[in-house]
């Protein structure tokens, strides 16, 4: 009996189920959206999603700087922030001349050198902005080199993805090939941004790139995106450290609006956390699932970024950020259709075993 051939529709849906049963379930989306693009292009004409920048909540429970509203300007650095010195961020221990130096003698001839009996213990706690990077990226850079196990914890919530004429049409067509009535584009689109809530236990000597689960069938998995989620190293400069407020051994600081921030550490938020999205990658992911689909083009703006470091006799106890992101992406078949979002993330690290 002659073999059914299938049709190249019939075969990407059979790839897709396939893909769903032996896939993490987030990239199985990756071909939901290609195979929904492809069925939906014909009602697609050239449109441009509109998105208005909501008022939101940090996670962290600071107040806003404002930032947000002006970051169109400028997205990197606000003008308004002028108390930083500049000068400040090529050392932090030059000594020659630190007004608030706990050493210098109170009276003149004084030898704190020799005599400490009667001076007050110094204060060495980080005051400057310069002072506090260079100290956060001292700890980070450790615990990273001895590979300290922390309890990591995120919650992204991914909203009002838009694209154009196809919106409609896509979220009626998407809970047909998923079976499940609550998908949508923000459901699909969210999978590659780790939309939802996820936490994980990382042991001494691994980290969320390198360690293994063991999935309900026995096998093993890695966590998904894990290199964007692992602990950084942090590159921290003076002027990445806005409105900083010391209490303890809590440092807590906003870190500048910024657009498009890159591996390379071309922002404060790329020089603090991995946790970004990146074109290259999004279009990599895509091209694993299908031919169909590419992006041109991706724009996204990252605002009201805080973030919050505890450090205690000189190692890292808790590290916490949150921001706001809104992009706008090209998505290229037969013509290109622009799509536009937004999302709001928090992440924790915390009990780290040295």
């Amino acid at each position: 009996m002659a073999k059914k051939v299938l049709t190249p529709e019939q075969q990407e849906i059979k790839a897709m189920k396939k893909a769903k049963k032996s896939q993490n379930w987030t990239k199985f989306w990756a071909i939901v959206l290609a195979l929904a693009l492809t069925l939906c292009i014909a009602f697609a004409g050239q449109s441009q999603g509109k998105k208005n920048v909501p008022e939101t909540t940090p996670a962290a429970g600071e107040q806003g700087s404002g930032s947000g509203s002006g970051s169109n300007d400028n997205p990197g650095y606000s003008s308004g922030d002028s108390y930083v010195d500049p000068g400040s961020s090529d050392s932090s221990s030059d000594g020659t001349d630190t007004p608030n130096d706990p050493a210098d003698p109170a009276t003149p001839g004084a030898d704190s050198s020799d005599d400490k009996s009667d001076a007050p213990a110094a204060d060495n706690t980080p005051k400057s902005e310069a002072e506090v990077a260079a100290l956060i990226n001292k700890v980070t850079g450790e615990a990273v080199a001895q590979k300290v196990g922390y309890d990591w914890k995120r919650d992204c919530s991914v909203k009002d993805i838009d694209v154009g004429r196809l919106t409609s049409g896509l979220n009626k067509l998407i809970p047909t090939i998923s079976k499940n009535p609550d998908d949508n584009l923000n459901t699909v689109v969210g999978g590659f941004l780790g939309n939802g809530s996820k936490s994980e236990t990382v042991p001494k000597g691994k980290t969320l790139d390198t360690m293994e689960k063991t999935k309900d069938d026995g096998s093993k998995e890695t966590v998904y995106h894990g290199s964007s989620y692992t602990l950084k190293a942090t590159q921290l400069k003076a002027e990445d450290i806005k409105n900083l407020k010391i209490s303890g051994n809590t440092y807590s600081f906003d870190i500048p609006d910024c657009s498009n921030p890159a591996r390379n550490g071309n922002t404060g938020l790329s020089r603090f956390t991995n946790d970004i999205v990146v074109r290259e990658e999004v279009e990599s992911e895509l091209a694993g699932f299908t031919d169909q689909v590419t992006v041109p083009a991706l724009t996204a703006n990252y605002k009201n970024i805080k973030a919050s470091v505890t450090i205690k006799d000189g190692k890292l106890v808790e590290l916490k950020y949150s921001f706001y992101a809104d992009a706008q992406l090209d998505v290229k078949m037969l013509i290109t259709v622009k799509g536009t979002g937004n999302l709001t993330t928090s992440a924790t690290y915390s009990n780290f075993k040295y």
